[in-house]
């Protein structure tokens, strides 16, 4: 039965994110123009980093421990695993603290569907999409260029660690948006969130034990970016998934649990 259910909830939620992403490929097409302004200017500003890295390697002898394909690669799964977040997750925490601020929350308690699933089902833009193909063509040619193959372990293992990067966004937005039912002005979380990810556009080991605890085991955003990263460059070991893997889970278990917990606290509009 609990099988059954779960596959039910799975093909709700597909159906959902397949009329979303439709809808939102026709709202962005009935003005084009202003889409490939948007997208140009994100794969612009997607490229500067990368540019930066050139001139950084040209100039110095670049980042300890790093060559410059290396470097590249991770920068490129940087921007594929925050792209697929902006793409999936940004307009989740936004539309909850919108919708609670106005009253108008209510709206998704009624449908019948599961409120965290729906809402995430909806929360996608294609806004991301320039950011995601970016990443895609940055870690392919920095693959080729270091010889590394996608019929690999190290690139299964590659995959699994963007996968759960992407995890890791989804339960950032679920924890934020769940104390957006306690704290209505939420939005500064999202404003520390953006601060605190921008340890992690550098590798964990120019930084010191403290901070690569903290973004390993507290707060693992590492998973965005140096973890995937490593394990395809210099290979994948059991204590580097666990620690990697366990701390998302935990982290995400913990979201889902405040979540529902707001759910059960929350006394809607009229309350």
């Amino acid at each position: 039965m609990q099988k059954a259910e779960f596959h039910l909830l799975s093909m709700k939620f597909l159906r959902i994110e397949k009329r979303t992403v439709g809808m939102s490929l026709a709202s962005e097409m009935a003005y084009k123009t202003n889409f490939y302004i948007k997208a140009f200017a994100m794969v612009l500003s997607d490229f500067v980093g990368p540019l930066l890295t050139l001139l950084i390697y040209s100039a110095t002898l670049g980042i300890p421990g790093w060559t410059l394909n290396e470097f590249l690669l991770f920068q490129g799964t940087l921007i594929l695993v925050f792209g697929l977040g902006h793409t999936f997750t940004m307009h989740f925490p936004y539309e909850v603290i919108h919708c609670i601020r106005e009253g108008e929350f209510d709206k998704y308690l009624v449908k019948p569907y599961n409120t965290l699933l729906y809402l995430l089902a909806e929360s996608f833009i294609i806004d991301g999409l320039p950011e995601v193909a970016v990443g895609i063509c940055l870690v392919a040619y920095t693959m080729f260029k270091l010889g590394l193959s996608v019929f690999s372990f190290s690139f299964f293992w590659y995959a699994v660690l963007v996968a759960a990067g992407l995890l890791m966004q989804v339960a950032i937005v679920v924890f934020i948006s769940a104390s957006a039912f306690l704290v209505v002005r939420s939005e500064a979380l999202m404003q520390l969130y953006f601060k605190i990810s921008d340890f992690v556009r550098y590798p964990l080991n120019v930084y010191a034990l403290g901070i690569q605890f903290a973004l390993t085991f507290l707060l693992p955003l590492a998973v965005s970016s140096f973890y995937p990263a490593e394990v395809l460059l210099r290979g994948a070991t059991l204590k580097i998934l666990l620690s990697v893997l366990i701390p998302v889970i935990l982290f995400t278990a913990l979201s889902v649990f405040l979540w529902n917990l707001a759910m059960k606290k929350y006394t809607s509009a009229g309350g």
